[in-house]
């Protein structure tokens, strides 16, 4: 979540954190930032995130 991802410096930061730059996602810095209110909220634009998301992990793929 983009909090979450702030929290820790971008992801510069989170690369920076144990283990993470070993993964595939770290190691290439393929992160997917989703804003956490529409992430947490389950309201009437959840649809259009998980379109979002989908297409998101569809292009790092």
């Amino acid at each position: 979540m983009t909090k979450g991802l702030e929290s820790v410096g971008g992801v510069d930061g989170l690369v920076s954190l144990p283990g993470v730059a070993q993964t595939p996602a770290g190691a290439n810095r393929r992160v997917i930032a989703v804003d956490d209110t529409l992430l947490l909220s389950f309201g009437p634009r959840t649809g259009r995130l998980v379109e979002a998301l989908h297409s998101a992990l569809a292009d790092a793929g």
